[in-house]
């Protein structure tokens, strides 16, 4: 079975929890309040990308090039710069009014400053959405399909103030991403004070629970716990289990034989034992 591609984060600990990383030519978004470090995340998404000599495309609504570097250089990440001056890393501010700037200005600097291989990080999509009702769902719809063309891109996202989930300006593209992680400043603490949950990873599996993050000077933010779920998940042999059932291959419909060759890639925790049973069952 041919292996799926997958985009390294750049974030130390998250791509063992997605198993690998983001897919190819996908939309993310990542959810959080001020304080819990999206902007760093965003730039260090976009840091591994030039470090691999992928293009990089910044987009934020509240800050420009002297802002992007001078969060960077605070980080310990002074070649940013260097990244911007070379051409490799195009960043931009767009004032946002209405959604006219998803057809318009913000696609078409996009699409000039990308490459062959380009990572996308726009910073935050809420102002460009935030008088938007449900409705105009396809507008956001087309502007993902737009950047899933492009390259792999992350889209942060500011919590709503008032914890209002159902806002459309959440609602919206956390539907239609391919994948959403919540970051949460939750003041319990030094051990547990930002957290970090996966909510989706649509087409891949992804560790469930909540896991503590740093935001470190130097590496930017590391998740933890990432061991202890590398650590569960489990080498299948479907072969090995098909014998232990005492079945043959031949003698399972062809159909479930692919699911069950799905469910043990996926290495989740626990999988062995519910392929046994399906297999005793249903074949």
């Amino acid at each position: 079975m041919r292996m799926e591609m997958r985009v390294e984060t750049g974030i130390y600990g998250l791509d063992e929890l997605l198993g690998s990383g983001y897919r190819s030519n996908t939309a993310n978004i990542v959810l959080g309040s001020t304080g819990t470090g999206k902007t760093i995340f965003a730039l260090q998404f976009i840091l591994k990308g030039l470090e691999r000599g992928e293009k990089g495309i910044f987009v934020s609504f509240d800050m420009d090039v002297k802002d992007v570097v001078d969060t960077a250089d605070a980080m310990g990440w002074d070649d940013i710069e260097d990244y911007v001056n070379s051409g490799m890393l195009a960043i931009d501010k767009f004032y946002a009014e209405n959604i006219t700037y998803i057809n318009n200005d913000l696609l078409g600097f996009i699409t000039a400053e990308a490459g062959e291989t380009t990572r996308i990080a726009i910073d935050s999509f809420t102002p460009l959405i935030s008088s938007l009702s449900y409705d105009m769902r396809n507008d956001v719809n087309w502007f993902f399909s737009k950047l899933r063309e492009i390259g792999t891109a992350v889209i942060t996202l500011e919590e709503p103030l008032n914890g209002n989930m159902s806002e459309p300006s959440v609602v919206i593209p956390l539907f239609l991403g391919d994948s959403v992680i919540h970051l949460k400043n939750n003041g319990y603490g030094e051990a547990f004070n930002r957290t970090l949950r996966i909510i989706k990873h649509r087409g891949s599996w992804h560790a469930e629970g909540v896991f503590p993050y740093r935001i470190l000077e130097g590496v930017g933010i590391v998740v933890e716990g990432w061991e202890f779920v590398e650590s569960m998940r489990e080498e299948v042999n479907l072969d090995q289990l098909i014998r232990e059932a005492g079945l043959r291959k031949e003698d399972i419909d062809r159909d479930l034989l692919k699911k069950l060759q799905r469910l043990a890639e996926s290495r989740a925790s626990g999988v062995r034992e519910v392929i046994l049973g399906i297999l005793r069952k249903y074949a």
